[in-house]
């Protein structure tokens, strides 16, 4: 049965210590992905890595890479971003992929396709670090989210003044789920069901949020958006260097608040899971998420707290909540822990999305702080990752 939304599967934080490939012979770290997109992730000696992405059969657009305007902003700002700040940190790294060329059709699901290509630092992204249960590895998740702050909060001082914006395809996913364009049965299921649970009033609020976030995103005062910054994009270096964040694919322009929410909205719904007992965020050893976002919303603000984010940050993470619970319908399957889910995005919306912005609760960091390693539960499923692939 496939993992809830908000169940990564964990791994080693490193590859076996035996494996030193050569540059001509990469091995092959580990594979995973849904019908959305397939990952292969490669050794290529000392810390080289290469993340490869290839669209599988619900992929419904075209991989693309950033025009060369946009893609000299994206480097300066990662290079600005490289300057240590006052604090002596360093932002992460904006890894821009290249193309791969033809992939086979076991590789991709549905025909030879072209792949995009990362070269990175690790093997191992703060999606499966952060809930191992590790001490060293949760301290590495928790530095580059600070490091991750501080690259967002760089590249929103960048204006969009680009010919042509892409839309942004998390919010597009979700407008087309919410208006019945979408009709994958489990999709279609999900949104019947979401409307009950929902009621009128906060279906139209969801509805009216989605749209607001993409017709306001090609307007006066946009800025450059990486798009869809998550864990499972967010990989740290091992030894010491930056950490790294795929980026290119998702690039639009538009309101930083849908940049920063993204990433709070995921770590909301992963401390939520915990404390409803959802999946393996709730089955694992406990993680201090509280501790996580803070560390994100301090590298954005400059230690400002909350009331330095964006206007709407919080109702961007409601959005990216309600997109992550449509992917998984539309690219891994039906779970009965999204009914929970539904119940969990009402109870974001009728507070403004409010929920998603609370990250100081008295006792949080002592009551959910890692206790230690636990067994791979991966292992238990043969390895498969039941993530939406992003």
């Amino acid at each position: 049965m496939a993992e809830p939304p908000a169940a990564p599967p964990r791994t080693p934080a490193r590859p076996p210590a035996a494996v030193r490939p050569s540059e001509a012979e990469p091995v092959t770290v580990r594979e995973y992905g849904t019908r959305h997109l397939r990952i292969t992730v490669r050794h290529h000696g000392d810390t080289r890595f290469s993340w490869l992405r290839v669209p599988g059969p619900a992929h419904t657009r075209p991989q693309r890479l950033p025009p060369a305007a946009v893609g000299a902003a994206l480097r300066r700002v990662d290079a600005a971003a490289g300057t240590a700040g006052t604090e002596g940190r360093r932002g992460v790294r904006l890894v821009l992929g290249e193309w791969a060329g033809p992939v086979a059709d076991g590789a991709a699901g549905a025909g030879a396709r072209s792949g995009v290509l990362y070269r990175l630092p690790g093997a191992v992204s703060v999606a499966r670090l952060l809930p191992c249960g590790d001490a060293t590895a949760f301290r590495l998740s928790v530095g580059a989210l600070a490091d991750l702050g501080g690259t967002l909060r760089r590249l929103h001082r960048e204006p969009w003044e680009f010919p042509e914006r892409p839309p942004h395809p998390g919010v597009r996913r979700l407008l087309a789920w919410v208006s019945g364009e979408e009709d994958a049965p489990e999709a279609a299921r999900l949104r019947a069901l979401a409307r009950a649970r929902l009621g009128p009033s906060l279906w139209a609020r969801l509805a009216d949020w989605a749209g607001a976030a993409d017709t306001s995103s090609g307007g006066a005062g946009a800025v450059l958006l990486h798009g869809a910054p998550s864990t499972g994009w967010l990989v740290p270096c091992p030894v010491g260097g930056r950490a790294a964040l795929l980026t290119g694919e998702e690039v639009t322009g538009g309101d930083p608040a849908l940049d920063l929410g993204w990433v709070l909205g995921e770590l909301y719904e992963l401390r939520a899971a915990a404390a409803r007992g959802l999946g393996a965020a709730g089955q694992g050893p406990p993680v201090d998420h509280a501790t996580a976002a803070r560390a994100l919303l301090s590298g954005y603000t400059g230690g400002d707290g909350t009331d330095a984010v964006p206007p709407g940050t919080g109702r961007a993470a409601a959005l990216r909540l309600a997109v992550h619970m449509r992917d998984f319908a539309s690219f891994v399957g039906w779970h009965e822990d999204l009914r929970h889910y539904c119940d969990l995005l009402a109870e974001t919306l009728a507070e403004d999305g409010a929920p998603a912005l609370r990250w100081d609760t008295p006792g949080a960091a002592a009551e959910n702080a890692p206790r230690g390693p636990r067994r791979d539960r991966s292992a238990r499923r043969g390895g498969r990752d039941t993530r939406p692939a992003r």
